[in-house]
């Protein structure tokens, strides 16, 4: 018959290892708020980022139509001149 292998755990052992664990808890706990306003300030990071460049964007289709529209003008002014010319 095998022998059966067993192990032995001590309340002893089982009350450091408890304490270690609320040890590395109490650690994280501390840690949590600074981690919190740092993950609250990147999102206003990118939040910040993110409409400054939506508005850079709009800037620059703005200005495009502007020149779609002046293009347009000279398309339309130009031909009209030069049938007036002799």
């Amino acid at each position: 018959m095998p022998e059966e292998s067993s192990t032995r755990i001590t309340m002893k052992e089982l009350y450091i290892q408890v304490q270690k664990i609320q040890s590395m808890l109490e650690k994280l706990t501390l840690q949590m708020p600074s981690i919190s306003d740092k993950l609250d300030e990147l999102e206003q990071d990118v939040a910040n980022q993110l409409s400054d460049h939506e508005h850079r964007i709009r800037k620059i289709e703005m200005n495009m139509w502007k020149m779609f529209g002046a293009l347009g003008l000279v398309a339309a002014v130009v031909p009209t001149v030069l049938s007036m010319m002799p």
